[in-house]
């Protein structure tokens, strides 16, 4: 049995697929299945992993029809069956010991959730940052939960997903950012590492783009709710402060990043679920010590005060104002 599952999203990424998945196929650490979805992409993604697939016993291809990122990635995961859990995104790649990295790191540490950095790239190769997470500290440090919230960079124990049934959420994006909230809270075996091997590729093409002004694509509402209600269900095991500026981390990144240059209807949603989610899961939000602008965390100052500014507009009630002057003209 392979003793890592690689689990690779792909939908119209002719440009980068190749290198994608050559860069698992060459890393150093053999025991491997690599979980190739392809998303009902349209252009030469098929045929190159076709043929891809055709040359590497471990390439498990799987065709379907669109159905977006989240329902690829389950489809692949119902089938995988590795003891450890990893993605990979199709325009990305990652270096040759990446998975040995942090296979070894997650056998040492006994870890349920391994964190890991990252490098940014351009389209042809070209450093443009590394984020390098610091040390976790259960309800002292855990701030990297939501520093990196991409599912691909973590490793995962398989069992974990198993045990609370979590799949992503189909018909909304933003799907990682609820599934690592609920890991956060109730996972008893998180860790970070300062692995970096892994190469986000930022292009005009990638999710984050086409997210801005939410023209294409619709922000995890339910699946954030899903998150909060099954957190409750299960209980935290981590820091509740923590969870709470989880939440409010991902509030102010839909507000302040992903939202500008909507239409006023969809920022007037995304201000009614704000006010809604934080009073009735989170009424004493404003009264969070972890989101003080003074609070002693490694978090950047930007993010700080986007959280600190959020706060404020829910609570003056300047929130509505305030999006009307965010919002595109009709």
């Amino acid at each position: 049995m392979p003793e890592v599952s690689v689990i690779i999203p792909v939908y119209n990424n002719e440009r980068f697929v190749e290198k994608c998945i050559r860069s698992v196929m060459e890393q150093t650490f053999r025991n491997l299945e690599i979980l190739v979805v392809n998303d009902g992409s349209t252009d030469r993604s098929g045929e190159i992993l076709e043929r891809l697939a055709a040359g590497d016993s471990r390439i498990v291809y799987i065709s379907q029809e669109n159905r977006g990122v989240a329902a690829a990635r389950n489809r692949a995961f119902d089938i995988a069956s590795g003891k450890y859990l990893t993605f990979v995104d199709g325009d990305d790649y990652i270096g040759r010991d990446y998975i040995s990295q942090l296979y070894a790191a997650a056998e040492q540490k006994s870890t349920e959730m391994l964190i890991c950095g990252l490098t940014c790239v351009d389209a042809e190769g070209k450093i443009l940052s590394q984020i390098v997470p610091g040390e976790y500290q259960r309800f002292e440090k855990e701030e990297w939960t939501f520093r990196i919230s991409a599912v691909w960079c973590h490793f995962y124990r398989r069992s974990l997903w198993e045990r609370y049934h979590i799949r992503f959420r189909s018909g909304e994006r933003g799907e990682d950012m609820p599934v690592s909230l609920f890991f956060s809270a109730v996972c008893d075996k998180i860790a970070t590492t300062s692995e970096t091997g892994y190469y986000y590729v930022q292009h005009s093409s990638s999710a984050v783009h086409n997210f801005r002004g939410l023209k294409k694509y619709r922000l995890p509402y339910d699946a954030l709710e899903d998150a909060i209600l099954k957190i409750r269900e299960t209980g935290i095991s981590n820091s509740p402060e923590f969870c709470e500026l989880f939440v409010l981390r991902i509030l102010s990144t839909c507000f302040f990043q992903l939202a500008p240059g909507a239409s006023r209807d969809k920022m007037k949603e995304l201000c009614d679920y704000i006010i809604r989610i934080l009073n009735m899961y989170y009424p004493e939000y404003y009264r969070n010590k972890k989101a003080r602008l003074t609070a002693p965390l490694d978090i950047p100052f930007v993010q700080k005060a986007a959280v600190k500014i959020l706060i404020l507009l829910v609570r003056t009630g300047m929130i509505h104002p305030v999006s009307c002057l965010m919002s595109r003209k009709e």
